[in-house]
C-alpha cells in the first residue's frame, strides 16, 4: 500500500492528502474541512505517512515494516480482530490487540502511543474511504503501466 502522497500535519486533526509542494510549505486536501488549503511547514511540522516504519524483531536483529504493510494487515484482519477504542482501552488490551496484527514487533521500541497513533489515522483513513481512493490510484497506475509496456513493445516489433 503506497501512502506516499498522505501526511499527517502536526496541530491537524487527521490524515490529508498532499496535492501540491511549494517552497514554504504543502496543499494539501483536508479531509475534516473537506477544502483545500496552504500548511505552511515552518509553523505545522509534516509528517508522511510513507516514510513511518514499526520496529520489528527478526532472525538478523532488528528491522522496520512500513506502516503501509500494517495497514494492510489491519485491513485483511479487521473482521476477526476488531479495532480497539483508543480512548477507554488500557495499555494491555491494546498491546493484545497488535500482537494479533503485529506479532514480532519489537515491544521495546513501539510505544502505546504509537499504537495509539496507528489506530487513529487507520480509522480516520478507513471512514473517510482513503483505502478504496489508495485502491482505485494503484490500479490506474497499474493499468497505465501495462499500457504502456504494451506501446513500448509494439514500437519495437515494428
Amino acid at each position: 500500500m503506497n501512502l506516499e502522497k498522505y501526511v499527517v500535519v502536526s496541530g491537524l486533526p487527521g490524515v490529508h492528502k498532499m496535492v501540491a509542494t511549494r517552497g514554504n510549505g504543502l496543499i494539501i486536501d483536508d479531509r475534516v474541512e473537506k477544502r483545500t488549503r496552504f500548511v505552511a511547514i515552518r509553523q505545522n511540522p509534516v509528517t508522511p505517512l510513507g516514510t513511518i516504519g514499526i520496529y520489528v524483531d527478526t532472525d538478523e536483529g532488528s528491522d522496520t515494516v512500513t506502516l503501509g504493510e500494517v495497514f494492510a494487515t489491519i485491513l485483511e484482519k479487521v473482521g476477526e480482530s476488531p479495532l480497539p477504542a483508543v480512548a477507554s482501552a488500557n495499555s494491555a488490551e491494546l498491546r493484545a490487540w497488535f500482537n494479533t496484527i503485529l506479532p514480532n514487533h519489537d515491544q521495546d521500541k513501539v510505544h502505546i502511543n504509537d499504537i495509539k497513533k496507528c489506530i487513529k489515522w487507520f480509522s480516520f483513513m478507513h471512514e473517510n474511504g482513503l483505502f478504496e481512493e489508495i485502491s482505485k490510484e494503484a490500479a490506474t497506475a497499474a493499468t497505465s503501466e501495462t499500457a504502456e509496456t504494451t506501446e513500448e513493445n509494439a514500437e519495437k516489433a515494428e
